[in-house]
């Protein structure tokens, strides 16, 4: 289920990036601060929780089981301002876009998150992905 949200999300923003720009999954690591600046949009899945709804669970009904996926989402380019226009492309795609994936921002801070990772905070946001288990 993971990497097929993974695959559905670069699919969905794939077409909204400027050409040449990478999307890539790995975790942010402090290197990004001297490697070269490819123009890229960064989707980190840090975590992983149960989803079933409320509703659902006061009914007492057999509900589909799950998962909220979430991903801290950052971009990487040579100036600050086309990392902004990065994101801005990004969250459009996201929230805009007609899509099977029940997409939202998560109220996850993500300064906290650069801070457990322990680097510096860096513009981004975070997104909450809803999918079915199995």
């Amino acid at each position: 289920m993971i990497a097929q949200v993974d695959d559905a999300l670069c699919r969905l923003l794939r077409p909204c990036l400027p050409a040449g720009t990478q999307i890539r999954l790995d975790p942010p690591k402090p290197t990004w601060q001297t490697e070269s600046q490819v123009r890229s949009v960064e989707l980190f899945l840090f975590a992983l929780r149960d989803a079933v709804g409320a509703e659902e669970e006061r009914e007492g009904k057999r509900a589909a089981r799950r998962c909220a996926l979430s991903y801290l989402v950052t971009a990487r380019a040579g100036a600050v301002r086309e990392e902004h226009d990065l994101l801005d492309a990004a969250l459009n795609a996201v929230l805009s876009a007609e899509s099977p994936l029940r997409v939202e921002l998560g109220a996850t801070d993500p300064a906290q998150l650069w801070t457990s990772l322990g680097m510096p905070a860096r513009a981004g946001f975070v997104l909450l992905v809803t999918a079915d288990i199995g």
